[in-house]
């Protein structure tokens, strides 16, 4: 982008003190140095903001396939499966002996 040689720096090193002025110059120093830390200071914020941001979004992830697995666990329960199975077949021979019935009392 920008390519400075010690040609150009030293030119803007001599227009700043011509500018400011050799008794402000340390004052300019300083606000400068204190702008530069204001800016790494805000540009750390904001990486720390994204990164709780990713941090939030990897945790919403993490939920969903806990839920995920949660179902696919209930889904496998056999025993469960076992007994829902079991409550047909007595429901089915109910309703077969009642149909013997009426057919024997007929």
């Amino acid at each position: 982008m920008f390519s400075f040689g010690w040609g150009e720096i030293f030119l803007i090193g001599i227009i700043v003190v011509v500018v400011i002025g050799p008794k402000d110059l340390p004052k300019f120093i300083k606000q400068i140095g204190l702008l530069v830390k204001n800016i790494r200071k805000i540009s750390s914020d904001f990486k720390s903001s994204i990164n709780e941001i990713a941090e939030e979004t990897e945790i919403k992830d993490l939920a969903k396939s806990v839920k995920e697995v949660k179902k696919i666990k209930d889904g496998i329960n056999i025993k469960k499966n076992f007994e829902n199975e079991i409550n047909t077949v007595k429901e089915t021979v109910k309703i077969t002996q009642n149909e013997i019935s009426k057919t024997e009392k007929e």
